[in-house]
């Protein structure tokens, strides 16, 4: 019988997150088709986007990646039952997150899993109006199964944002 519960809530899982990466993906596609580039902000489009989602929203490949995420990421079934993943941050507090996933040409916001950290690290980074990088940030929370919480990591957090922003791209 909890078998059936768990995959009842997995199926509910599953609508927004395919729901969100569909969004997302037809911004792919938008800013691919009528702007003539990527997301990424190495060949941002080459023309402004306002067809699709992007007639409704500022940014609907955040929102669409978002969606699809939390739907993956923040639940877990624990008895049956949906249970809403928690973090503790830098200053100790306990918290649901969101994290986002997406790219505009100043901007990106990236996410990760690392399953065998047991992890999961957040990139930020920005470019300024002359196109170099601003600011490389970048945040782990390492999964404590004692507690049942993502709690902060500083030393894993900067490992990975260190290796990582080498690789962000560069704007001449």
């Amino acid at each position: 019988m909890e078998m059936a519960g768990t995959a009842r809530w997995r199926w509910l899982a599953a609508v927004p997150s395919v729901l969100g990466f569909a969004v997302a993906l037809r911004c792919v596609w938008d800013f691919g088709w009528t702007g003539r580039g990527t997301p990424a902000p190495v060949a941002p489009p080459q023309r402004l986007v306002v067809v699709g989602f992007y007639r409704h929203v500022r940014n609907p490949m955040y929102v669409g990646f978002a969606a699809g995420w939390i739907a993956l990421w923040v639940m877990r079934i624990e008895n049956g039952e949906p249970v809403v993943a928690r973090f503790r941050g830098r200053n100790g507090k306990v918290s649901s997150m969101v994290f986002l996933d997406g790219a505009s040409v100043m901007h990106t916001d990236g996410v990760e899993m690392l399953p065998e950290q047991h992890a999961v690290y957040s990139l930020h980074y920005n470019y300024g109006s002359n196109g170099k990088l601003r600011e490389c940030t970048g945040e782990a929370y390492q999964w404590n199964p004692d507690t049942k919480l993502f709690d902060y990591k500083h030393r894993l957090g900067k490992k990975l944002t260190r290796d990582t922003c080498r690789k962000v791209p560069q704007h001449n």
